[in-house]
């Protein structure tokens, strides 16, 4: 009892240095599976989600183009969508908006030539055009008197030039754009066929329009990551549960007692030696109080069981008796002689 009491504090000590261990497993565990799924999340939204706008500036000259006048000098520009050694800017396979905005001053001359067409071809690396559009825009019509309100309203911004009479015109040249897989464009070719309008800067807006799980991903990102890194979670923990379960090696099997008994002195003390083994493997895990009273126990048994084999050694003694063959006597041999 007074050693088990001294061997408490080293029980104690072992058992918190168990839990220690045990929790520092699994933590370390727990965090390497996590990061494992937000890394697989993370690549899978970086591979399969493209990028939602493209901005390219127009940089517009004038050219000489047919007409029905015969020859006009339009403004047109040549905007490249791929940059060399970037890789391509579209996605292949997505749908795709593009949009021209034309900053325009409300200027006589604006307002003079009304409706005005532009014109955009699509052209792959070979110089072969994909797909055109042809689209048209105008300015936003104000009256003379909101034009003179809107003027005298502004004036003092417009005198320090925090503000400009101008639009900015936005003309849709593609409202489902799909970039070919075959035939990738590399440049886009725009020409604004008026050769009076007046423009300050243009710029090409390329939108992607996202359906299905892309718009999900892209407009419920927390929700999205939410549940793709829970997925990832579950599966590579099942995956580490059961790889573990595979790979850990099989704890031994405690041996069992033989409960059979065996008839016999020699079977009975076989029987004895592989019981007490057994029990002598179990008592290692039992605390030492118990131990002592299953000793105790033990005793008695080996009493009882030597007391048992002493009787049937002095049974089996008294059945024992010596035979002694006897000689034949002399009348008996002469009258075996005679006859």
């Amino acid at each position: 009892m007074i050693w088990t009491l001294l061997r408490l504090p080293c029980t104690v000590v072992a058992a918190i240095k168990q839990l220690v261990a045990r929790t520092f497993f699994l933590a370390v565990v727990f965090s390497v599976i996590t990061w494992s799924s937000i890394l697989l999340y993370g690549m899978f939204y970086w591979s399969y989600i493209p990028k939602s706008s493209h901005l390219f500036p127009v940089h517009l000259h004038f050219e000489s183009r047919s007409c029905p006048e015969g020859f006009c000098d339009y403004p047109v520009a040549n905007v490249t969508v791929v940059r060399p050694g970037y890789g391509e800017y579209l996605a292949r396979g997505q749908r795709y908006k593009i949009y021209l905005d034309l900053e325009m001053p409300e200027s006589d001359a604006n307002q003079r030539i009304g409706m005005f067409t532009v014109k955009i071809d699509m052209i792959t690396e070979t110089g072969e055009v994909v797909r055109s559009s042809l689209r048209s825009g105008v300015l936003r019509y104000k009256s003379a008197m909101v034009r003179l309100f809107s003027t005298l309203t502004y004036i003092p911004m417009l005198m320090f030039g925090s503000a400009e009479e101008k639009q900015i015109v936005s003309v849709l040249l593609f409202d489902r754009y799909e970039e070919d897989y075959e035939r990738p464009a590399t440049q886009a070719s725009i020409v604004i066929r008026n050769k009076f309008i007046e423009v300050y800067t243009a710029t090409l807006k390329i939108y992607a329009d996202f359906t299905g799980l892309r718009y999900l991903l892209y407009n419920w990102p927390l929700c999205s990551a939410l549940i793709g890194i829970s997925t990832n979670f579950f599966f590579v923990a099942l995956v580490a549960l059961l790889s573990w379960h595979r790979l850990a090696p099989a704890k031994p099997r405690r041996r069992r007692r033989l409960s059979r008994r065996r008839s016999g002195s020699s079977a009975r003390t076989e029987d004895e030696n592989v019981s007490v083994s057994g029990e002598s493997l179990e008592d290692e895990e039992q605390p030492d109080l118990v131990k002592e009273t299953i000793e105790a126990q033990e005793a008695v048994v080996r009493r009882r069981r030597q007391r048992d084999l002493e009787e049937l050694n002095e049974t089996t003694s008294s059945s024992e008796f010596q035979w002694e063959p006897t000689e034949p006597s002399a009348d008996t041999s002469q009258s075996t002689a005679s006859s």
